[in-house]
């Protein structure tokens, strides 16, 4: 039950990230391209939680999926600090 948890959860990152960019498309607001780069990343991160946890148990990568999530919400905080109106 839990890869299929892990799975879906990064699916939804990267369909959030994928609406996000779209809306940024359309109305050219900074944050929508901040927030679906955030998104995008975590992703990432949620793809590392599958490798790490499902297909190589056997390899500690905690540190790089660690790494990936924070830098994901440095991305969101630059993006809400610097880009707000």
């Amino acid at each position: 039950m839990g890869p299929i948890i892990y799975l879906l959860c990064a699916l939804t990152c990267l369909g959030a990230a994928v609406l996000l960019w779209r809306g940024y498309r359309r109305s050219r607001q900074r944050l929508l391209y901040w927030s679906a780069l955030c998104f995008a990343i975590m992703a990432v991160s949620n793809g590392l939680l599958i490798l790490d946890l499902v297909l190589l148990p056997e390899v500690y990568i905690l540190p790089w999926r660690s790494g990936v999530s924070q830098i994901a919400l440095l991305v969101l905080i630059y993006g809400l600090i610097f880009e707000s109106d």
